[in-house]
C-alpha cells in the first residue's frame, strides 16, 4: 500500500513559484493507478516524488509504512522507475547495462539475473549491441526492463508507451497488467483508451491538484454530460458547438458525430457509453472552478 498524507511541494521549495503540488491524502493499492492530467498539471511531479528522486516540502509518503526519512535505502530497493527523459549509457551493450544497473540496485541472488528480463523485453537479438546503435522503440523496452530488475513492489512510469509501435503497446500492457495483480503501478498516460480494459483506477491531476481519485468504472460513470452520436449533413454540422465535438467520420456522404451534451443535441441522437477520453473531456469541459484558498 503506497500512501500519501497532505503533501506539498514546489520547485526548489519555493512557495511562491506559481505551481505548487497539493495531495492531501491518497491511499493507492495494488493494481495500475493511472494519472491523467494535461501537461503541466503535475503528474511528472508527483511521480519523481513518489520515486524519491524529489522531496517533498510538506507531508509524508509512506511506502508499506515505510518513510523516506527513516528507511530510504529500503525504499529505493523497492521501487522500479522510468522517467519520460530517461537517460541510458549508449556506450554500453544492452546486457552490460542491465548488469550494471542490477549493482546499482543492490539486486542480489537470483535478483542479478538479467536473462530472463532480456526474454521478457525481447531484448535477446540485441544483448550484445551498444545502446547507441538502436532504435528508440528498443531503447524504451531496455529503459522499462531496468525499471523490472529485483521485482520491486513499486512501479512509476511515465508516458512508458512513448515510441512503441501498437503491437509493442499492447504486448507490454499485458504484461504490466499481470505484473501489477500484486504490486503497485502508476502509470502517467495522454492516451487513457488503450489502458481501459487494464486499468484499475484514475488520479486526475489539475493545475497540481487531485481533482478525482477512484475506481475505473466511478471515472466512466456520475459525468455532468453524456455523449451523443448521430448523422448530419455538412451543413447541419458547421451549425453545431464544435467545441463539443469528440469524433466525427464521413459515412455515405455525411458525416457521423460523436458529441457531448447534457441534453441530446438533435431527436435523432443516441446516447452511447463514453470512452476513457470521453470522460476526461467531459470532465474537464463542465469542471467546477477551485474554490478560493
Amino acid at each position: 500500500m503506497l500512501e500519501i498524507d497532505k503533501l506539498a511541494w514546489s520547485p526548489s521549495g519555493k512557495q511562491d513559484r506559481k505551481f505548487r503540488l497539493h495531495v492531501p491524502r491518497l491511499s493507492i493499492g495494488s493494481g495500475i493507478t493511472l494519472l491523467a492530467g494535461r501537461n503541466g498539471a503535475g503528474k511528472t511531479s508527483l511521480l519523481h516524488l513518489l520515486a524519491t528522486a524529489e522531496t517533498p516540502d510538506e507531508g509524508a509518503i509512506r511506502y508499506g509504512g515505510l518513510t523516506m526519512d527513516r528507511s530510504l535505502s529500503a525504499i529505493r530497493a523497492s521501487i522500479g522507475y522510468v522517467p519520460t527523459d530517461v537517460s541510458l549509457y549508449e556506450e554500453m551493450t544492452v546486457v552490460r547495462l542491465l548488469r550494471y544497473m542490477a549493482q546499482l540496485k543492490g539486486a542480489v541472488g537470483e535478483q542479478m539475473a538479467v536473462e530472463p528480463l532480456l526474454e521478457q523485453f525481447r531484448l535477446v537479438p540485441y544483448r550484445s549491441r551498444k545502446i547507441k546503435t538502436l532504435a528508440q522503440g528498443i531503447r524504451q523496452r531496455i529503459a522499462l526492463a531496468q525499471a523490472w530488475i529485483g521485482k520491486p513492489a513499486y512501479l512509476f512510469l511515465d508516458e512508458p508507451l512513448n515510441a512503441l509501435d501498437s503491437l509493442e503497446r499492447l504486448l507490454f500492457i499485458r504484461q504490466l497488467a499481470d505484473y501489477a495483480r500484486s504490486r503497485t503501478v502508476i502509470v502517467s498516460t495522454h492516451e487513457l483508451n488503450e489502458w481501459e480494459a487494464w486499468a484499475n483506477r484514475v488520479i486526475w491531476l489539475d493545475e497540481g491538484r487531485v481533482r478525482f481519485h477512484g475506481h475505473i468504472a466511478e471515472w466512466l460513470g456520475g459525468l455532468p454530460a453524456s455523449v451523443w452520436e448521430g448523422t448530419l449533413s455538412e451543413e447541419q454540422y458547421r451549425a453545431i458547438d464544435a467545441s463539443a465535438v469528440l469524433r466525427v467520420r464521413a459515412e455515405d456522404g455525411l458525416l457521423r458525430v460523436s458529441m457531448v451534451s447534457v441534453h441530446p443535441p438533435r431527436p435523432d441522437f443516441a446516447e452511447q457509453a463514453p470512452t476513457m477520453e470521453d470522460a476526461y473531456f467531459i470532465r474537464c469541459r463542465f469542471q467546477a472552478p477551485y474554490s478560493a484558498g
